[in-house]
């Protein structure tokens, strides 16, 4: 790790002389951090949260040169010291294309979603996968009528966009699920939105290490592929899905499908699954519900209310580093408006089976006409 740093240093060290050499950029006056040892300024850097980088950024170019660094995050990955950031995709009125944010905390402690300029707009309904420090954008719909069989590759670290090798089929609003290595595009719509159904009878399959694709030899019984799904998650090596009529679980590896009556019971959508349990926000209920994947039973989480929203009104949740980050879209009826706000809580199983959670914070992090089409945790 020593040499990784000296090598970063070197570099950086050439960059500040050529600014100072420029009678425009008089040079910096060195300060104490930057006078202290070059592994120790690293090392202090790489062990402070992720949530104050776009802070510490503003100190200096030399310390906004440290946190976009990739050396950073591979010191930070040797000391243990990783964390997860939230990427928020966002559509001004659900038509328009998608812009990313992330959520960072302030200085008065609340947090707030920031754009990331550095990334261009994608298609609106394409599927995001997240694989490390990456997130893999599947198709999607250019103005809600071209659709796209592109698919680019995030790098969360230098906020960089790679296209890959395109799909087969072009789709929107597809499943797309990650399992040992494997991108899983199942269903979407590769038609205009009225149909909003594909005619593919087979999923495809994107091999992430030799970024090519294929597809399954045969699609599973007792399931019709080409149908629009709702709601996903993925646990276990097992694909969890929502369509209007059932809930599914779909092994790929067995290549075996199975419907979950019970799961079906609730209209679960935009979930996420911690310690084998699934769990969403009712906004309906003003409740979070849990879903004991293995004991096939239903419950709420005691001790989270968030407060009774307007018809209308939209949910997201997240499991963010074994924390779960709640996204509610808030209609304002008065001003024809929304609000997006965003609840971290903590949830702990008791014996008994019991599941209770704390609300650790809970604040405004967006307003005006924006659209959450997706959230994602990334770690880093």
């Amino acid at each position: 790790m020593r040499d990784v740093i000296k090598s970063f240093f070197l570099s950086n060290k050439k960059m500040s002389s050529k600014v100072g050499a420029d009678d425009n950029h008089p040079p910096e006056r060195p300060s104490l951090m930057t006078s202290l040892p070059e592994e120790l300024i690293l090392d202090c850097v790489a062990r402070v949260p992720r949530c104050y980088h776009p802070i510490l950024s503003l100190v200096s170019d030399e310390f906004r040169s440290f946190v976009t660094s990739p050396v950073i995050y591979m010191i930070r990955s040797l000391l243990g010291n990783e964390d997860h950031s939230l990427y928020v995709a966002i559509s001004k009125n659900q038509t328009s294309a998608i812009h990313w944010y992330t959520l960072v905390r302030k200085p008065n402690k609340n947090h707030w979603l920031v754009p990331i300029p550095s990334l261009p707009p994608m298609p609106l309904h394409g599927s995001y996968v997240v694989s490390g420090s990456s997130i893999y954008v599947m198709g999607g719909f250019h103005h809600w009528g071209l659709i796209t069989p592109s698919v680019s590759r995030i790098d969360c670290v230098s906020h960089t966009v790679q296209p890959l090798a395109r799909m087969p089929t072009a789709v929107a609003c597809s499943v797309s699920k990650l399992v040992d290595g494997k991108i899983y595009v199942i269903g979407g719509s590769d038609t205009r939105p009225r149909k909003l159904k594909s005619s593919s009878k087979k999923i495809m399959v994107f091999d992430t290490e030799a970024q090519t694709w294929g597809v399954t030899k045969k699609r599973p019984a007792g399931w019709d592929v080409s149908q629009r799904w709702l709601s996903s998650v993925e646990t276990a090596d097992k694909i969890y899905m929502r369509s209007y009529h059932n809930s599914y679980v779909y092994e790929p590896k067995k290549g075996t499908c199975a419907i979950d009556r019970i799961l079906h019971s609730k209209e679960w959508s935009n979930s996420c699954v911690l310690d084998d349990v699934l769990y969403y926000y009712d906004v309906r209920k003003n409740c979070l519900r849990a879903y004991d994947l293995k004991e096939r039973a239903w419950g709420v989480v005691k001790g989270v209310e968030l407060g009774l929203l307007e018809d209308g009104s939209w949910s997201c949740t997240v499991n963010y580093g074994r924390k779960l980050a709640v996204f509610l879209q808030k209609v304002i009826a008065l001003t024809e408006t929304t609000e997006i706000w965003c609840a971290q809580i903590v949830v702990e199983r008791y014996e008994g089976g019991e599941i209770w959670g704390k609300v650790e914070w809970y604040n405004l992090v967006l307003d005006g006409n924006a659209c959450i089409m997706n959230c994602l945790a990334v770690k880093m």
